[in-house]
């Protein structure tokens, strides 16, 4: 019996979310804003110092989060390969299928749902399932789409480069003065409601041409994810923290930076465009479904 009270949890975790995107969605329609430049200062300045800031302040123990990292991994190469079945199921090509099925949301809504879920400890998880979707997205995603491309180009992003220089100054035993850190934390901050913020705005401009295939993958997304975070939890020794961080994580929907892939490489962006469109407003049902199982088991 699920009391009262996770309920409650619930609402006051997809509260905040859902009301940013929404804001986003209602100013994108309403004046259009061109986030591109804004889009880009996040991602090389506020989310580096947000991993940066994060992973230096927090005891981060290497063996058991490369151990998360690792099943995050296999996490997305096992979605990778159902999406062979699903493609053909549904009629659509793997190379348009496979990276929403993926590569989940895991900035936008993935950071503050496991923070607003799980609380501060589970931070260092939802980083560690954070930096290794985006270094896969942009090496493994880049390759489905582009046999051509080079994978180590994934190693420049400035998340990435945060994260290994946080981590040779904690392996080095360096300490950073709370004055320096003080600053970096301040920008760190700006970088999860903005991520927010910024998916409303970018679902604002998404077209809606291919409902029917969104709303399909938007339903399998969540389950497939989901499914195989519980199965592959039994396998490997993780906490309970990191369990609870990998189920939402599976059930994540698909990232909005799959459009921009889609887009770039020309794989029928207005099919991906619905996928991801449909997915993240089905999250609105999916995610609370998910913090349904979770927390009671796993907080």
């Amino acid at each position: 019996m699920i009391s009262n009270a996770v309920f409650i949890h619930i609402i006051q975790i997809m509260f905040p979310i859902n009301v940013i995107v929404l804001l986003g969605i209602l100013i994108g329609r309403w004046q259009k804003p061109q986030l591109d430049s804004i889009s880009n200062i996040n991602l090389n300045i506020f989310i580096p110092a947000l991993v940066f800031a994060s992973l230096i302040q927090h005891d981060f123990e290497l063996q058991s989060n490369s151990l998360l990292a690792f099943v995050g991994l296999l996490l997305m190469l096992m979605t990778g390969l159902a999406a062979i079945p699903l493609s053909r199921l549904l009629r659509t090509e793997y190379r348009t299928l496979a990276p929403p099925l993926m590569f989940h949301n895991a900035g936008n809504v993935g950071l503050p749902l496991m923070i607003l879920a799980l609380g501060d400890g589970a931070l260092a998880s939802a980083l560690v399932l954070f930096l290794i979707g985006n270094l896969t997205h942009f090496a493994i995603g880049t390759y489905i789409l582009d046999r051509s491309a080079k994978w180590y180009h994934s190693l420049s992003s400035p998340a990435i480069l945060a994260a290994f220089l946080a981590l040779s100054l904690q392996l080095c035993a360096v300490e950073i003065a709370p004055t320096i850190i003080l600053p970096i934390r301040m920008l760190g901050d700006i970088a999860v409601p903005l991520m927010l913020f910024s998916l409303g705005v970018q679902l604002s401009y998404a077209e809606f041409n291919h409902w029917r295939l969104g709303l399909a993958h938007g339903l399998v997304t969540p389950i497939i994810g989901f499914s195989l975070a519980l199965l592959l939890s039994q396998f490997f020794d993780l906490d309970k923290i990191q369990i609870a961080a990998l189920l939402l994580f599976g059930a994540l929907p698909p990232a909005v930076m799959n459009f921009l892939f889609a887009k770039r490489y020309a794989q029928e962006p207005s099919k991906v465009s619905a996928i991801v469109l449909v997915g993240n407003v089905l999250s609105v049902v999916s995610l609370p479904l998910a913090l349904l199982y979770v927390l009671p088991r796993f907080t």
